[in-house]
C-alpha cells in the first residue's frame, strides 16, 4: 500500500463485541486513502481474531505485551502512523462515511489549520441517536490561534490533526484517562483550529460514562493543569478549582439520582435532519458490517 493520506489510531481493550462495526465505518469512508493502526492494549477477549478476520491491507494490528493504559497505547500508535493527517477512532465507536472527506477538504482548503474537529452524535445502548453535541452552527467555525489554558473548546475523538504536530505533541503515557484532553490542549495551544458543525463521529455514551470514570477523568484534568501551573499559575489554578467543583456537583448528582439528567444536559435533542443523517450513515455502515459477517 502506498503511503496513506490519513492514519487512524485505534486503541482497543477487549473490544471484540464492537470493533467489527468500527472498522466497517472506516471501510465505508468516501475517502479511501487511510490506514488504521490498531493498538491492542492487553485484550483478553477475541479482539484480535475479529479485527484480523477483515481482510483489508489498510488495517494494521499491533498487540502490546500487557495492559499499559490508553495514554501509552495512543502514543505507540502515533509513533508508527504513516499518514499526512492523524485521526482517532475508539473500538466501541463509529463514524459517518463522509467524515474523512469533509475534514480533509477543510484542512487542505485552509492550509494554516492545525486541527479540524466535528460534532458528536450520541447513541444509546440500542444504537439509537439520543443527543448531538458541538454542532449548533450552520457552517464550519474557524478560530484563530488558541492561547488559553483551559479545557479545549472542541472534542478530541473526532479531531483530525496534521501528523507533524501530532507527533511533536505526543500523548502522556502516564495518563490512564484524560490523555486525550491533555494531548488536545497541548496541540491546540498557539494554533488555529476549526469545527465542522455536522455530527460525524458516533459516541456510545451510556456504556462509557459512569460517575467513577468521570471522577477519575477530572482528577487527571487537574494533573494536566498542574503541569502548566508554573508558566500559567492563575489560569491553571482556576481550571483546577473548576474541575474540583465539577467533581462535587457530579458526586451529589449521582448520590441523589440525577446522574442521567446531568449527562443528558451535555447534548441537545436531535432534530429530524440529525435523525435522517444518522440513519443514512447507520445503514451504509451496517451493510458493510453485515456483508463481512456473511463472508466470515
Amino acid at each position: 500500500m502506498s503511503k496513506p493520506l490519513i492514519s487512524v489510531v485505534m486503541p482497543v481493550l477487549n473490544g471484540a463485541a464492537t470493533i467489527s462495526f468500527a472498522l466497517a465505518s472506516l471501510r465505508a469512508q468516501t475517502c479511501e486513502a487511510w490506514e488504521c493502526v490498531i493498538v491492542d492494549d492487553g485484550s483478553t477477549d477475541r479482539s484480535q481474531d475479529v479485527a484480523l478476520a477483515i481482510y483489508d491491507s489498510r488495517i494494521r494490528y499491533y498487540r502490546l505485551d500487557r495492559n499499559h493504559g490508553r495514554g501509552y497505547a495512543r502514543h505507540y500508535g502515533l509513533t508508527i502512523a504513516q499518514g499526512r493527517y492523524i485521526t482517532f477512532l475508539d473500538a466501541d465507536d463509529w463514524i459517518y462515511p463522509s467524515k474523512f472527506s469533509e475534514q480533509v477538504e477543510l484542512l487542505e482548503g485552509e492550509p494554516g489549520l492545525a486541527i479540524v474537529s466535528t460534532g458528536l452524535a450520541i447513541s444509546d445502548a440500542g444504537d439509537r441517536l439520543v443527543g448531538v453535541r458541538q454542532s449548533d452552527s450552520g457552517a464550519p467555525v474557524i478560530r484563530p490561534c488558541f492561547r488559553q489554558i483551559a479545557m479545549p473548546p472542541l472534542a478530541f475523538a473526532p479531531s483530525m490533526i496534521a501528523a507533524d504536530l501530532a507527533r511533536a505533541t505526543g500523548f502522556d503515557s502516564t495518563f490512564p484517562i484524560s490523555e486525550d484532553v491533555d494531548f488536545l490542549l497541548r496541540a491546540l495551544y498557539g494554533n488555529p483550529y476549526a469545527v465542522l458543525p455536522k455530527p460525524l463521529y458516533v459516541y456510545r455514551e451510556p456504556n462509557s460514562v459512569t460517575p467513577e470514570k468521570v471522577n477519575s477523568a477530572l482528577d487527571y484534568c487537574c494533573v494536566m493543569f498542574q503541569k502548566k501551573i508554573r508558566q500559567h499559575p492563575i489560569e491553571s489554578a482556576i481550571e483546577i478549582a473548576k474541575a474540583r467543583a465539577k467533581q462535587l456537583v457530579y458526586s451529589h448528582a449521582a448520590n441523589f439520582g440525577f446522574w442521567n439528567y446531568i449527562i443528558q444536559r451535555r447534548s441537545r435533542v436531535p432534530d429530524a435532519n440529525d435523525q435522517r443523517e444518522y440513519q443514512d450513515a447507520w445503514q451504509a455502515v451496517s451493510a458493510l458490517a453485515a456483508a463481512h459477517a456473511v463472508m466470515s
